[in-house]
């Protein structure tokens, strides 16, 4: 397996022998993935999305989905039986102070991060509640899917409920903890919209699962529902590319996290500012 570079000096800090090896998807998996074809009555619509917080959820199976409306969804679900709410929240911030951070996530395709000082700052507040310091930051990610060659993307995470779901939920069995990104991704001029919730929650055998939902063509827009349709046909090309792969990426690291996190956790939980 081929690491992503890390500056001088990495291997110096202490959560450093967390950077352990990562199983590479192999083709064969990766072919599978592109070539589901699941069935769009078992995809959420984007009016209904706030029921994933709800227990009358059950996350729709892996695949992207082609929509009616002119726009795709994506569901991934990985098990992560070892991942708790309250790891989740501090990862999803402790991660962003630092690539090394960042790379212990994904070794093969995780080649930075980067925020601004307001940022960071926000995150080091000890005065706001970890579940909510990730809300209102923007990140710039720099990363590969699955050994190919990095791309550079931004990320805005913002609260639960700014885009229709409920924060009080946040903690609750079905939904112990969440990132709401409020994105656009770049296709050709366009500035396509993309919602994504990535979320842990129990599933019905009472094992914890990371759901990812993301609906391409759709955000929140200056606090109101922003949607993009496209041409099935230049949607049909796109599915086997990134959103597809987004399934490989997801999979891949979650199934790392769930190896690494708990111990991670326990030792480096209160260690900010190394």
């Amino acid at each position: 397996m081929s690491r992503v570079p890390l500056y001088k000096g990495a291997e110096k800090k202490s959560y450093y022998k967390f950077l352990k090896n990562i199983d590479h998807v192999s083709d064969t998996e990766v072919k599978r993935i592109k070539s589901l074809k699941p069935n769009p009555s078992a995809a959420i619509k984007f009016a209904d999305r706030a029921i994933v917080q709800t227990s009358s959820y059950t996350p729709a199976p892996n695949g992207v989905y082609l929509m009616d409306d002119g726009t795709l969804f994506i569901s991934c679900v990985t098990p992560a039986p070892n991942i708790t709410g309250e790891m989740v929240e501090w990862w999803m911030i402790w991660h962003q102070l630092d690539s090394l951070r960042y790379a212990l996530w994904n070794p093969e395709d995780h080649y930075g991060v980067k925020i601004s000082d307001e940022a960071r700052q926000r995150i080091l507040n000890s005065k706001i509640p970890i579940r909510e310091r990730l809300w209102g930051i923007n990140c710039e990610i720099n990363e590969s899917w699955n050994g190919g060659n990095p791309t550079t993307g931004e990320l805005h995470f913002v609260s639960p409920e700014s885009v229709g779901l409920k924060n009080n939920l946040v903690g609750t069995p079905k939904c112990q903890a969440i990132v709401v990104a409020n994105n656009s991704t770049k296709i050709g001029p366009l500035d396509y919209p993309v919602l994504m919730f990535e979320y842990l929650r129990e599933n019905d055998q009472g094992q914890n699962e990371w759901v990812v939902c993301s609906w391409m063509g759709h955000r929140i827009k200056n606090g109101k529902p922003f949607s993009q349709k496209l041409p099935k046909p230049i949607l049909k090309k796109m599915i086997s590319g990134m959103p597809s792969m987004f399934i490989v990426h997801s999979h891949k690291e979650i199934t790392h996290l769930n190896e690494i996190l708990p111990n991670l956790y326990t030792e480096q939980k209160d260690n900010w500012l190394e």
